[in-house]
């Protein structure tokens, strides 16, 4: 009989032992997670457009974003009115980028303390490389511009004509085809023919130039012969 219970009393004490170190582990977890709900914190804020981005008596919106924390690690994504919260965020350092298709965001460098009571810390980037600027919590980021993924179309004006060097050359064509052949008719048939004879021997350009400038290079003098006197 005593060999016989033996047996029944050791497998009593196996199963008594394997409920304790059940309750054990569920104990440890559950504290564990009591813990770490305790030590992380939620990380808040809202996004918006510029107020000159809305049409006129309509609020500025964005559709739903992506926002994350150091690249990844934490997720988020905008709700209707631009507030955003991560949940569980554990203390440390974290730089949040707003991933919008449609304007551009400062990037914010946030500090969360280990302290229950402590205060969150943030500084802001305008952009890569810019000096940091402290900033209040929770986050309140405004777009700095809309992004354009397309060049507006040049509009037609005077300054824009005279910067294309094309311009330039239908104006001396229009002065060449009109103009010109207009003072060349004013022209009197005697300074019309000096020059014809300048022609043949100057240069054309110069001779031009001269033409423009009003200064029409007076013509040759004819030589006096002198009369010999009879002795």
């Amino acid at each position: 009989k005593r060999g016989a219970a033996e047996p029944v009393e050791g497998g009593r004490t196996m199963a008594s032992r394997r409920a304790l170190s059940v309750l054990a582990t569920c104990a440890a977890l559950v504290t564990s997670q009591e813990f770490s709900s305790l030590d992380t914190k939620p990380v808040e804020g809202v996004i918006r457009l510029p107020p000159a981005a809305a049409a006129p008596g309509m609020q500025p919106l964005l559709p739903s974003t992506k926002i994350t924390l150091n690249g990844g690690e934490y997720e988020a994504f905008s709700r209707v009115d631009g507030g955003f919260t991560f949940h569980d965020v554990k203390p440390g350092v974290y730089l949040l980028d707003v991933l919008s298709d449609e304007a551009m965001f400062s990037q914010v460098k946030i500090n969360l303390p280990t302290e229950p009571e402590g205060k969150v810390r943030c500084l802001e980037y305008r952009y890569p490389g810019a000096p940091k600027q402290p900033t209040s919590y929770p986050l309140n980021l405004v777009a700095h511009t809309k992004i354009r993924y397309f060049e507006p179309k040049p509009t037609l004006s005077i300054a824009s004509f005279m910067k294309n060097p094309m311009a330039y050359m239908m104006l001396f064509t229009l002065f060449v085809v009109i103009v010109f052949p207009k003072m060349m008719n004013s022209m009197d048939p005697e300074q019309m023919k000096e020059m014809q004879e300048q022609m043949q021997g100057n240069d054309p350009s110069a001779l031009f130039s001269q033409l423009l400038s009003g200064n029409m290079p007076e013509p040759p003098k004819p030589a006096i012969k002198e009369k010999k006197s009879r002795k």
